[in-house]
């Protein structure tokens, strides 16, 4: 097994920790062109047993980073090291892995401005525009920072760490990529494990639409066949549609976090609920966050204020744009016709908050784009784990069923809870564990709450 120096200060010494660095072409067509950086850290196991297969995390995002001194450490204490080596990595263009010049803080002072939809777009637009030109300068080609490129970096990784084996483990947007390596190298695959499921064929904008639209109508009957709920919230959906209604003519100034200042516009107070239904308790606070709202904020919109500031901490926004230009944007889809789709969505009743301009904005980001036939899985038989929530305002249940197709050896849970890939994270980990140790026989899944259809 190789290694190298890490790059990273605070990864260099740690204890039961390898890490190092591999270079890689940035377009793996292009073997002696430019090279970047791939870092990666193994959590080595107290078993000692080099002979199990270790499991390989994929981050989400796209974008998001591994390698962070609070993920290293949970990692560190997992149950799943008791049996295996845990390897962590930063994808290309992410962290300490070549990063891309991020606009993620740039984007959220765009999204906290006092603007309207239009005025979003111009900003949104001025701003990718000045990222263009950071990563012209700086000799980098964003068309190569995308899943296919990604994965050719994991094979690489695989060959430069030596194991015979590997599982996978992906969450959200790391599902995507990990299903991607597994159609390359299904050879080197002992399993999979794949907790909200993001496709290959979806449309960046539109099935957020409908994502969200399914999550939030499902909350909203969920409260109205909960005694206690209903009597609180008698018209929940009218409540939200009058509160954005009001943010159209009176946008809500909130200072959050003592000394940051946010305008929620009629767009952001849907982002913002989109973004609470990513949190486990979303039943429960949506409500909440809906009728503060219509008044003067309050605790539940300042604390899913600081939850999005914290993500785009650990987020690379450039990254994230530069693999959906390349997989998930449709150029066929006019300002026209955008327009247009909301007319299916009566609980989206203004342009989504951040998303639809950046979507629109970000068609000029990179021309490179997958062919429509070849954004598909392959057929797989290596045995894999799918679960997915039902309340879930991004990856709903129907991206499970879709994974499953292909999947000759897969198996679907689709939990009754609410939030993006949470739910009973012990109960989750003692049924991955055990379909680990034995890939081929279905573990015990009685600790899940699972919705029976």
């Amino acid at each position: 097994m190789g290694y190298s120096q890490p790059p990273a200060q605070w990864l260099q010494g740690m204890e039961g920790i390898a890490a190092g660095e591999l270079t890689v072409p940035e377009n793996h067509d292009e073997p002696g062109g430019r090279q970047i950086a791939i870092t990666y850290a193994v959590i080595q196991s107290p078993s000692g047993d080099s002979g199990v297969p270790p499991i390989v995390f994929f981050s989400g995002g796209p974008g998001g980073n591994s390698l962070v001194p609070g993920l290293v450490g949970f990692m560190q204490n997992h149950p799943f090291l008791q049996d295996r080596d845990i390897v962590l990595f930063d994808q290309r263009g992410i962290g300490l892995s070549s990063p891309l010049p991020d606009m993620s803080f740039a984007s959220f002072d765009v999204l906290a401005a006092n603007a309207n939809p239009e005025e979003e777009l111009g900003l949104t637009a001025a701003m990718i525009s000045e990222y263009q030109e950071k990563c012209k300068r700086a000799g980098i080609r964003p068309r190569f920072y995308n899943s296919l490129q990604s994965a050719r970096d994991v094979g690489r990784l695989f060959d430069h760490l030596g194991y015979e084996r590997y599982i996978l483990f992906g969450g959200s947007y790391g599902t995507r990529l990990a299903r991607i390596v597994q159609d390359m190298y299904p050879d080197r695959i002992a399993a999979s494990i794949l907790d909200s499921p993001a496709p290959l064929s979806g449309d960046f904008l539109l099935n957020r639409l409908d994502s969200y639209s399914l999550s939030l109508g499902r909350i909203l009957s969920y409260c109205r066949e909960k005694e206690a709920c209903n009597e609180q919230y008698p018209d929940l959906e009218a409540d939200y549609l009058a509160a954005i209604a009001k943010l159209e003519k009176e946008p809500l100034q909130v200072i959050f976090r003592d000394s940051l200042d946010f305008w929620v516009n009629a767009q952001d107070g849907v982002y913002l609920l989109r973004r609470l239904l990513y949190q486990d308790n979303a039943r429960e606070k949506a409500p909440e966050l809906i009728r503060e709202l219509q008044g003067e904020g309050g605790p539940v919109l300042r604390d899913v204020l600081d939850f999005e500031y914290e993500l785009t901490g650990g987020l690379n926004l450039s990254m994230l744009l530069s693999v959906e230009r390349f997989e998930n944007f449709n150029p066929g889809n006019t300002g026209e016709e955008l327009d247009a789709a909301y007319e299916a969505y009566p609980l989206i009743p203004v342009p989504l908050g951040f998303f639809d301009a950046f979507y629109r904005a970000g068609m000029d980001w990179h021309q490179a784009l997958l062919p429509m036939p070849e954004r598909k899985f392959e057929p797989s038989a290596v045995p894999t784990l799918l679960f997915v929530n039902r309340y879930d305002p991004v990856t709903p249940p129907a991206n499970g069923y879709l994974f499953l197709e292909d999947l000759s050896n897969g198996h679907l849970f689709i939990l009754d809870e609410g939030g993006h890939g949470g739910g009973n994270q012990e109960c989750k980990a003692s049924v991955i564990r055990n379909f680990m140790r034995d890939p081929h026989t279905l573990p015990d899944t009685s600790c899940l709450n699972l919705y029976e259809e």
